[in-house]
């Protein structure tokens, strides 16, 4: 099906200033509502090239700025959580702390590697910020099948820290803290 050359100038003329609105409202940020509303009218482009255009173009509209404030409000509570851990107040690091971390790291590469490869690169994408669309896209998958693959990735790293934690009790080690919590593996 082919639409109109002028459909989304005619949406934007129609709808920004409205979507603006509502988005500003819900940010109280000019810049980041600015910036939803352009990435809303830069989804419908991608929508009406791909063929689907949506039927209530100004309600579309509306939910996908809605759904963009979300989902930057999301990634930005977990920067802030994540942000103390990435800032080194103290001096330099002393061997117990080096060692604790080689520990660590080693924990972590033994629990990512029971994952597949594809798995392994999904849970480390999304680790570091990136959108299920965007990891669905880099492997091809729907969301769906993303979202499972993602979901049993997660179950398989929260088994293998169980088993780790259950060692850990009988060896005496029960109150050193588990590397896959803190290295966001897990998340």
């Amino acid at each position: 099906m082919s639409y109109p050359a002028g459909l989304v100038e005619a949406a934007y003329r129609d709808h920004a200033a409205s979507v603006l609105g509502v988005t500003l409202r819900s940010t109280r940020d000019p810049e980041l509502a600015a910036d939803v509303t352009q990435e809303a009218f830069s989804r419908l482009i991608a929508e009406t090239r791909a063929g689907r255009c949506p039927d209530n173009i100004r309600a579309w509209l509306h939910r996908t700025s809605a759904n963009l404030v979300v989902s930057r409000a999301r990634r930005e509570a977990v920067a802030r959580r994540h942000a103390p851990g990435l800032v080194h107040t103290h001096g330099p690091a002393q061997p117990d702390e080096i060692t604790v971390h080689r520990e660590a790291q080693h924990e972590l590469r033994s629990a990512l590697a029971i994952l597949s490869a594809a798995d392994r690169i999904a849970v480390l994408m999304s680790a570091n910020g990136s959108t299920g669309t965007e990891i669905a896209s880099h492997f091809g998958w729907t969301a769906g099948a993303t979202r499972t693959r993602l979901s049993r990735a997660r179950a398989l790293l929260r088994a293998k820290r169980s088993e780790a934690d259950v060692v850990a009790c009988r060896v005496g080690l029960a109150d050193v803290a588990n590397p896959l919590i803190h290295t966001g593996a897990a998340a």
